[in-house]
């Protein structure tokens, strides 16, 4: 028999979405200032306005579940990095929190979303990750070198950043 603890499919999700909230505040952490705002070359979003959307969609399912008044938004114009961090760590206590109160009662969905709970965490899972890769390859353009330290920890190998 396999040591370790037993499956537990609800906490696990929850674990995994925790840890990609964790991630997405790691990596505006260590994104520099002097690229947060800058145009990538060939033009499209900033690294600001992608977190910004991140947290929008974010920010959009907690509010449609009921919380009021709903986790920080992020203005891409003015919002600094700390405060982006910050807002995405609380947007990923607020959803956590709503999924975890759906699993514990047994239910499907969070009230008030379209989705069945797991599709949405597999959603913004998903979401997450895109922009992320997003993030990374507009900093690598701007000149930027993650660590493998950094890339390790990003991709689950590094228990701490």
């Amino acid at each position: 028999m396999a040591k370790g603890r037993p499956l537990e499919p609800a906490a696990e999700l929850l674990e995994a979405f925790q840890r990609s909230g964790e991630v997405n505040a790691f990596l505006v952490g260590i994104v520099p200032d002097h690229i947060w705002r800058e145009e990538p070359p060939g033009g499209g979003r900033t690294i600001a306005a992608i977190v910004a959307h991140m947290q929008s969609m974010r920010r959009t399912f907690a509010r449609m579940a009921g919380a009021r008044p709903g986790p920080a938004s992020i203005d891409a114009r003015r919002t600094t990095r700390d405060e982006a961090q910050a807002a995405l760590r609380q947007s990923t206590d607020v959803l956590a929190a709503l999924f975890e109160d759906a699993f514990r009662e047994g239910r499907a969905r969070v009230k008030g979303t379209p989705r069945r709970v797991v599709d949405t965490i597999a959603y913004l899972l998903q979401h997450d990750a895109h922009h992320r890769g997003q993030i990374c390859m507009i900093a690598r353009m701007l000149g930027h070198q993650f660590t493998g330290r950094d890339m390790t920890w990003m991709w689950g190998w590094r228990k701490n950043a």
